[in-house]
């Protein structure tokens, strides 16, 4: 049984992620009844509960958001659920989710949904590949759902397997409108930054120009890619070579998809433009769907032959949403790295991914002079994984070096000068001073980590079985914070270190400096690493760090080159490097 999308609900399943049983049993509104969680991720938990007023079987999603109520980010987050319910309930379709009430509990919006008895897409997906015919049915439930969402203004930039859910009687409905962007309504986010999931996200949205209809079309057609081949078009080893790849690179030909190919190819073409209107769309979907002859499309030149992806056909490639914050990202700034996917639950519209795996060995060039400083903001890969019972999560998660994760973020800084930004430098914030620091304990990581106030852990990673561990923080500034821990060194500190420099080194011009340490009475290696990508200079600071018991931390800071921001992101990794408590138990 699932219900929505990224809060995550699998039959039987959920996971141990959102809010315990102690809420089981509560009253909400005064009329529904909390009765099973079914699922939960990084901003929320989707409860089964009884309307006693009408005798029915609800969704209730629960929202849960971090850091202080008072804060702007926290404020943000709480204004895009209310926004979610607000979305969702102007869109009229049988194939869009309905939304029934929204009640206002602890200060934040439960949202009312109907409960969608089925599975997602992306368990199905799980189990094989589909028919031509069975995915222009799915597909074309979709698109008429888009279709009503675009005549009402509304893009829903998360179109993934996971947020298309299967029910009963061959019912199929597109959940989780908690990203959808109103159009024409002022954003909520800050300059450059977007949410969606990597590997459905269209390449316009990734170059900085926005969302419209035929962004959800392009994701649509990955979706669809996916649903006929059983493996993501665009998925690689890295975030690196994703990104690359959705900007640059041709997929490979569908080999399975029969009729439906010629709309793929189209569905696909980098230039929003040249892409099929929903109305051909449609047509050709309900044509494949119903047997009936193709209509006729414009020719446009057929998918290169170009990359495999790695070898692999289970689907995990829905597995996780991302948040970047940038500008101007074009082709050339991706670097030919890798992927991460994603998981998804009903309900919840909240980040997550998965993570980067490192390429082998280093290799250091000299880098040049720096340039006048401008205020950048690197392009900021922010991956958040729900942990969903069923759903496999990560399946590009970094196995052999977290150093990789901003790869996406560093690999095209922010072009503020493209968007007409001021060249003046803002006045730098207050440096972090010793009293105000908070000790983070992370029980699964072992370990104490110790931030300026300010930072917040948006996510978090990893278990005994899906290596490394990871927590992540920041302030909602250029700068982000990581703490990794493999729980048996995958390689020696220096070896690590050496397979992160050659991500950098994948950009452009870098140069990265090693130095023997110890942190917290153990043996240790610390990188500095400078790198430029499309004439801008990031700096990235991570010590690794061996324990007697064969474990490895990786703690690492990253941070623009040559801006305020730098000199605060060395002060916060050496207060964080300094302060860092390992267990030894």
């Amino acid at each position: 049984m699932s219900n929505g999308g990224d809060g995550g609900a699998h039959q039987g399943g959920g996971n141990r992620n959102g809010s315990g049983k102690g809420d089981e049993g509560r009253l909400v509104g005064g009329r529904y009844r909390l009765t099973e969680r079914i699922g939960s991720g990084g901003m929320g938990t989707v409860w089964r509960a009884q309307d006693e007023l009408v005798e029915r079987e609800v969704a209730v999603k629960q929202p849960r958001l971090p850091g202080d109520p008072r804060d702007a980010a926290h404020q943000r987050i709480a204004h895009r659920l209310h926004r979610e319910a607000r979305a969702a309930a102007r869109v009229d379709h049988p194939s869009a989710v309905s939304v029934h009430d929204v009640v206002v509990e602890d200060g934040l919006p439960w949202i009312v949904m109907e409960l969608v008895r089925g599975e997602s897409l992306h368990e199905v997906l799980q189990r094989g590949a589909l028919k031509p015919a069975e995915s222009a049915r799915i597909g074309l439930a979709v698109v008429g759902a888009l279709r009503a969402a675009h005549s009402v203004g509304i893009v829903h930039r998360d179109v993934k397997p996971a947020n298309v859910l299967l029910g009963r009687h061959g019912r199929v409905v597109l959940t989780d409108f908690g990203i959808a962007h109103i159009m024409g309504e002022e954003s909520l986010t800050m300059s450059g930054e977007f949410v969606g999931s990597l590997e459905f996200i269209a390449p316009e949205r990734m170059a900085g120009r926005g969302a419209g209809p035929p962004s959800d079309l392009w994701s649509l057609g990955v979706l669809l890619y996916a649903a006929v081949e059983g493996w993501s078009p665009f998925r690689r080893t890295t975030v690196e070579s994703t990104l690359a790849a959705i900007l640059a690179a041709e997929p490979v030909k569908p080999q399975q998809a029969g009729p439906l190919g010629p709309l793929l190819v189209r569905m696909l073409a980098k230039n929003p433009a040249e892409r099929p209107d929903v109305d051909e769309v449609t047509a050709a979907l309900e044509a494949v769907a119903k047997g009936w002859p193709l209509p006729k499309a414009p020719e446009r030149a057929e998918l290169t032959t170009a990359q495999e992806p790695s070898g692999t056909k289970e689907f995990a490639d829905d597995s996780g949403t991302v948040r970047l914050k940038a500008e101007g990202v074009t082709p050339e700034s991706a670097s030919a790295a890798a992927s991460g996917p994603e998981t998804v639950v009903p309900g919840a519209s909240v980040p997550e991914a998965a993570v980067p795996k490192p390429s082998p060995e280093t290799r250091a060039t000299s880098l040049p002079a720096a340039k006048p400083p401008r205020r950048r903001r690197p392009l900021r890969l922010v991956l958040a994984v729900l942990a969903g019972a069923v759903v496999l999560v990560a399946v590009g998660m970094l196995v052999q070096g977290a150093s990789v994760e901003t790869g996406g973020e560093d690999a095209a800084v922010a072009a503020e000068e493209a968007r007409g930004t001021s060249d003046a430098e803002p006045t730098p914030e207050p440096e972090p001073t010793l009293d105000n620091w908070l000790a983070h304990e992370e029980k699964d990581l072992k370990a104490v980590l110790a931030l300026p106030r300010q930072y917040v852990r948006f996510h978090e990673q990893g278990d005994a079985v899906d290596q490394p561990r990871m927590a992540l923080y920041d302030n909602d500034e250029a700068i982000q914070v990581r703490l990794t821990l493999w729980d048996k060194a995958p390689r020696s500190p220096l070896g690590q270190a050496k397979e992160a420099a050659e991500i950098w080194s994948g950009y452009g011009e870098s140069t990265t400096r090693y130095t023997d340490t110890t942190v917290d009475g153990y043996e240790a290696v610390q990188a500095d690493t400078a790198y430029e990508t499309e004439g801008r200079l990031v700096r990235v600071m991570q010590v690794e760090i061996l324990t007697d018991d064969a474990r490895l931390y990786e703690l690492r800071v990253d941070m623009p080159k040559g801006t305020p921001d730098e000199k605060r992101g060395m002060d916060v990794f050496k207060g964080a490097r300094d302060r860092l408590e390992i267990d030894r138990s």
